[in-house]
């Protein structure tokens, strides 16, 4: 039986996907709802369910914070996000988590129970090639040789903007989960934490470099973002200040 955990601030919408997701009669139970962010990641951590329903908006920590947590304690769960709000930067960000899918409010019914089905038979598949990874029993030569392809893959493809768990799994034909762990073993960091590294560590040296007029937007593009915003974001995380106050700081 798969599990799944419904959050959303909105209890009439909980409610709502629990009574839709019993009417249709799947292999599915939902072992929990949450109201906010922080007791969704409780459920989370305590069922550990295959299918996660998440909704953006939500008090103490927002659906992108939890999915952040989750994909470090469980990568292969299905992710369904369903937002009212259809902006740009969070759709974005939803993929580079690695997010199965993207739903808008008001939900079409019939597109829901294929999504619903479609995660569920996704995740089955997960699972059997894990399970043969396993009965394969990969040898420490073999690891190591995994190992250099998932991060020499990354060290070609980081300023990609569409590079995603859900692309090099397609790709490399490896399971996210051992791309995840593989990345951890290897970086100490995870897989969102260490892209973000090669990228603004690239953004860096093109700031600090005294013949470039790039723009910001053309720096963010460079370095594998496609939204300036979210660069903006993940730079002042990553140095405590603006793209703009960093070259600033450090002109010579």
């Amino acid at each position: 039986m798969f599990r799944a955990v419904i959050a959303d601030d909105e209890e009439t919408i909980r409610n709502g996907l629990k009574k839709l997701i019993e009417s249709y009669d799947l292999n599915l139970t939902v072992c929990g709802t949450a109201k906010d962010g922080e007791e969704a990641l409780q459920l989370i951590k305590k069922y550990q369910p295959e299918i996660i329903l998440m909704d953006i908006n939500m008090p103490f920590m927002n659906g992108l914070e939890v999915i952040e947590k989750v994909k470090e304690l469980d990568s292969d769960a299905k992710i369904i996000i369903i937002s009212g709000y259809d902006k740009f930067n969070y759709a974005q960000r939803a993929l580079e988590l690695g997010v199965y899918s993207y739903l808008l409010k008001p939900i079409q019914f019939r597109e829901f129970k294929n999504i619903i089905t479609k995660a569920m038979d996704s995740y089955s598949k997960r699972m059997w090639e894990i399970n043969k990874i396993k009965e394969s029993g990969h040898d420490n030569a073999n690891h190591k040789n995994i190992g250099f392809q998932v991060l020499n893959y990354i060290k070609e493809h980081f300023t990609q903007n569409d590079l995603t768990l859900n692309l090099m799994s397609e790709r490399l034909h490896i399971s996210q989960s051992y791309i995840t762990k593989i990345v951890k073993e290897k970086t100490g960091a995870n897989f969102t934490d260490y892209l973000n590294n090669l990228r603004i560590n690239m953004a860096i040296k093109i700031l600090l470099d005294k013949d470039n007029d790039y723009t910001i937007n053309e720096i963010a593009e460079m370095a594998g973002y496609s939204s300036q915003h979210y660069f903006s974001r993940a730079f002042k995380n990553y140095t405590g200040l603006s793209p703009l106050q960093y070259k600033t700081k450090n002109k010579l």
